[in-house]
């Protein structure tokens, strides 16, 4: 995807996304999730990524004390 592609999605990502580090195919579908799951309730999506790290089959407690921290920020 080129670089003016993304630049379309600026104005229609929330900040968090569009400023991360993460591949661009993952942060459409982060978007799209705080869309139409959380309804742009940002703290609500990280609450479930935190939840989601801590899960039995993940265990990526480093990710979700970082998630943590964050969410302490809002």
């Amino acid at each position: 995807m080129e670089y003016s592609t993304r630049l379309l999605y600026k104005d229609k990502m929330h900040s968090e996304i569009y400023n991360s580090n993460i591949p661009f195919d993952q942060k459409i579908w982060l978007q799209d999730h705080l869309d139409s799951k959380h309804k742009g309730n940002f703290k609500a999506l990280l609450h479930d990524m935190m939840e989601y790290a801590i899960l039995p089959e993940v265990e990526n407690y480093e990710k979700a004390a970082i998630i943590r921290d964050e969410l302490k920020k809002y």
